[in-house]
């Protein structure tokens, strides 16, 4: 069962890799990084460079489904999950070797996948608090972060550098704007409850090893100028909160008891305790995605810049769901929601323009 949940991630990356090289089938030019100053928002730089990334990705996948076939026949002497480290090991080094943008994005998630499976055969039986395990995701997440910052040191790896970035500003987003909603509230109390994550010396090892890395990685970053002291105080700033978050005792977040966090139906009502967090993680979402669009108007990147934007308005359309659909009458709701978002995605959108022209203009001005 569990190998051919593994085939399953294997095969994943084709139909998405398919996608991608329709898309750049459509390309006849190749993207020439002398004249085009964002070359390295481009997945593949020329329709060769695709078809080239999209064979050395399926080797990779072929290696991770012959090495489940010799398990099989040799016995099963190792489990799926070590297969699915070897593979995406494999996976990252040849990334590195042969620049290729397609395998780093696949063996970057089949290592977290790696962790996250293995950690919980770590605390199986254990009842540890499953806090742990976001928190120490999150911790990876914000170290992609700061790599991806790393890597623009260099030109050959500023695709990397993309993809890092892309998949740390994501997942720390996607976990920031659940635990601000109420059912994400309820999730935070579920997982908070259960021992100590010392009960298990590998999960204990491997937090430290992530909190290292990203201390390491982050100061280093900061002192080559490569991150700013904003970014370097947000980057801090969200693993204090991720690691006291790891660190909590059980939580009440509601009044009423026994509210089930899966099948939240909106109607309970947050204790002090639950709405202290939500507090913190309605103020960590928001200036998370404040601080993205600062950044990128300060770096000239444009697609942070969309990407801040997008996050924010999605923010703006799920909190005025969250707090306003049970007080108003449903016509009205959506009424003023229409108007609401209209006003506001066309401010977000004057300020989005305002902000990418002025940087056209600042990068014109620069001499070459």
């Amino acid at each position: 069962m569990l190998g051919d949940l593994l085939l399953i991630f294997l095969l994943g990356p084709i139909g998405i890799i398919i996608v991608i090289f329709r898309h750049m089938s459509g390309r006849k030019k190749s993207v020439n990084p002398k004249e085009n100053k964002e070359w390295y928002l481009h997945l593949a730089l020329s329709r060769e460079d695709a078809v080239s990334q999209l064979f050395l990705l399926l080797s990779f996948f072929f290696l991770g489904v012959t090495l489940l076939a010799l398990n099989r026949d040799f016995g099963d002497p190792l489990s799926w999950r070590t297969i699915l480290f070897i593979t995406s090991l494999v996976g990252l080094v040849g990334a590195y070797y042969l620049k290729t943008i397609y395998t780093l994005v696949f063996s970057l998630v089949g290592l977290t996948s790696w962790w996250v499976v293995q950690t919980n055969v770590w605390i199986d039986g254990k009842d540890i608090k499953k806090s742990t395990l976001f928190a120490g995701v999150a911790f990876l997440m914000l170290l992609f972060y700061s790599l991806g910052h790393l890597h623009e040191k260099e030109k050959k790896f500023k695709r990397f550098a993309l993809v890092y970035l892309v998949l740390g500003i994501i997942a720390v987003t996607g976990v920031l704007f659940i635990f601000s909603t109420k059912p994400g509230i309820g999730v935070l109390g579920e997982m908070t409850k259960g021992a100590s994550f010392v009960g298990s010396w590998q999960l204990t090892l491997s937090l430290l090893v992530f909190i290292a890395s990203l201390v390491g990685t982050t100061l280093y970053a900061a002192a080559k100028k490569l991150l700013s002291p904003f970014e370097l105080l947000a980057v801090f700033a969200l693993t204090c909160l991720f690691g006291i978050t790891a660190l909590l005792p059980e939580q009440s977040m509601f009044v009423q008891a026994g509210l089930s966090y899966g099948f939240y139906s909106g109607g309970g009502e947050l204790s002090s305790t639950g709405v202290l967090w939500a507090l913190i993680y309605n103020f960590a979402i928001f200036f998370e995605l404040l601080g993205l669009l600062f950044s990128g108007y300060i770096r000239r990147e444009t697609w942070l810049i969309n990407l801040g934007a997008l996050f924010l308005f999605l923010l703006i359309v799920v909190k005025y769901f969250d707090w306003f659909f049970t007080f108003f009458d449903k016509s009205i709701f959506f009424i003023s929601a229409g108007v609401l978002l209209f006003v506001v995605g066309w401010f977000m959108e004057k300020g989005r323009r305002y902000m990418i022209t002025n940087i056209k203009k600042e990068t014109q001005q620069i001499p070459q």
